[in-house]
């Protein structure tokens, strides 16, 4: 008797086949970064398969619904502890209506992202191409707020769909003592829904199974196997030399196609401490909407900040006299105040964040020096 053949099950050959190639350049003892590099890449994969069955599988632009992107147990693409980020898909020629309650944050911004090829999906494959951000948005007094986002102009709060719109995510920002994705009660006022009702969900079917299918394994590959190595490219916010912080810069200006924050100024460089080693950075912060810097692994993931001091937001830091910074990576507590954990990684990322700056922020001056001679 002949097998029945399945359109689903040979996309999800694929996906395997993804994971597998996947696996195997995480394992090239070129790349590994060793035992930790190793088990952290094998993390990152299932957090980015776990974010493409919520985003792409069960993703329906036509009843489109807000997806917590990040958490504590789910890092991909550079989170940030001192941010919640919410994921929706939508369709070009469809409109939608967002709502929402301004609360205790900083900033708070809509991006819509477009869909560049059939097989690339992601973080690095869908540009942004049109945001906006509270500071232009009308909002009530009490704070509620609603914005349109559809291919015709709309008067009042609008975002344009372009015809390769795929996707919008929105950003909170916030500064306080306890980073905000650390509070699992923390919620944020957001809604989405289409303003044409859509029509009763069909029966599922292998064709559409296997198109879904296709987006997980296309943003999986596209956040491994073919994932840009920021750190390889000439983007102007990128440090390629360990231990030496850039000029902070603009995604907007970078010409990267990703899921960037338009009104972020970015510096991000790669660390290397030993266990007996500090690294000291030295600055001052501009006035801005929001400020903090994280400490990432190879993956662009936050090292555990549940019950490890791994970032520091404006709120979070104590400042010198003369309003400076004075912020030290290290493996163990130095005793002074903002020590970012190393979380006994030798090599990692610094990644600063400042929004909105009124002036350009300087470029902090990093110091590497035995850790006894810190508190001198």
């Amino acid at each position: 008797m002949t097998k029945p053949t399945y359109k689903s099950a040979e996309a999800f050959q694929g996906l395997v086949n993804t994971l597998r190639e996947a696996a195997e350049m995480y394992l090239d003892p070129d790349r590994s970064g060793g035992e930790i590099g190793v088990i952290e890449s094998f993390r990152y994969l299932l957090h980015l398969t776990s974010a493409a069955t919520d985003f792409y599988l069960e993703g329906d632009p036509e009843r489109p619904e807000f997806v917590r992107m990040v958490s504590p147990t789910r890092k991909l693409g550079g989170d940030n502890p001192d941010a919640t980020y919410h994921f929706a898909r939508v369709r070009p020629d469809r409109s939608y209506r967002i709502s929402g309650k301004r609360g205790r944050e900083c900033y708070f911004s809509f991006s819509v992202h477009g869909r560049i090829s059939e097989d690339r999906l992601g973080m690095t494959a869908e540009p942004l191409l049109a945001d906006v951000n509270d500071r232009s948005l009308t909002i009530a007094p009490d704070g509620s707020y609603e914005l349109i986002l559809s291919p015709d102009e709309r008067s009042g709060n609008w975002i344009p769909l372009a015809p390769n719109a795929a996707s919008v995510i929105v950003r909170h920002y916030f500064e306080f003592e306890q980073t905000v994705t650390d509070d699992p009660d923390f919620r944020v006022d957001l809604r989405i829904e289409a303003l044409a009702a859509p029509p009763v969900r069909p029966p599922a079917n292998d064709a559409d199974m296997a198109r879904r299918i296709r987006d997980v394994t296309a943003f999986v590959r596209g956040g491994t196997i073919d994932l840009l190595d920021l750190s390889s490219l000439p983007v102007p916010f990128v440090s390629q030399v360990a231990n030496e912080l850039p000029q902070p810069s603009g995604f907007r200006a970078s010409g990267n196609a990703s899921w960037g924050a338009a009104d972020v100024l970015y510096a991000m460089a790669p660390f290397r401490v030993e266990p007996e080693q500090a690294l000291v950075m030295e600055g001052t912060l501009p006035p801005c909407a929001f400020a903090n810097v994280v400490l990432w692994s190879r993956q662009m993931q936050t090292f555990e900040y549940r019950d490890r001091r791994v970032s520091l937001n404006r709120k979070q830091m104590v400042l010198e006299r003369d309003g400076s910074y004075r912020i030290v990576i290290a493996h163990r507590d130095p005793g002074v105040p903002n020590w970012l954990d190393t979380e006994n990684h030798t090599e990692g990322t610094i990644f600063w964040r400042f929004l909105l700056p009124e002036v350009e922020p300087a470029k902090s001056k990093c110091t590497l020096m035995p850790l006894s001679q810190v508190r001198k």
